[in-house]
């Protein structure tokens, strides 16, 4: 499903002083953590950026914060990768699949949640319980 064909146009360079650390803005992952992380997994998942280890975006400013190897790549290659990934992002040329959708998915296992989180929430909730009735009682 294509999406707003000027969003590459909008990709602009907020903070570029530091070296081999460019922050974009990108107005159109803003309040859409499906199309950020669609962005940050397309990007990092591209064999044209070996370079880059690290894309951070941030859904309430709007903006991706991108730090990479200058051995691999110069700014102006980092920029053109980084609107040419936008572009095919809002042509839908890029599929958003579950995985961007909820990005936990593809963080843990399903016994992962029932064996560490669960566990932490339940025995949390206990512990709590157990120091408010004994702070309660004295």
């Amino acid at each position: 499903m294509p999406m707003n064909q000027e969003a590459p146009k909008q990709v602009s360079i907020i903070h570029n002083a530091v070296p081999n650390r460019i922050r974009f803005r990108m107005p159109f992952i803003k309040n859409k953590r499906t199309l950020a992380e669609l962005l940050k997994s397309s990007l990092m998942r591209d064999p044209n950026a070996k370079g880059i280890y690290h894309a951070e975006p941030n859904i309430i400013t709007g903006s991706l914060l991108i730090k990479y190897h200058p051995a691999f790549h110069t700014e102006a290659e980092v920029v053109k990768l980084v609107e040419d990934i936008s572009r095919d992002i809002t042509a839908g040329k890029i599929v958003i699949s579950e995985k961007h959708k909820n990005p936990k998915l593809g963080k843990m296992s399903p016994k992962a949640f029932f064996t560490r989180e669960l566990l932490v929430d339940v025995f949390g909730n206990l512990i709590s319980a157990v120091l408010v009735a004994v702070l309660v009682s004295a």
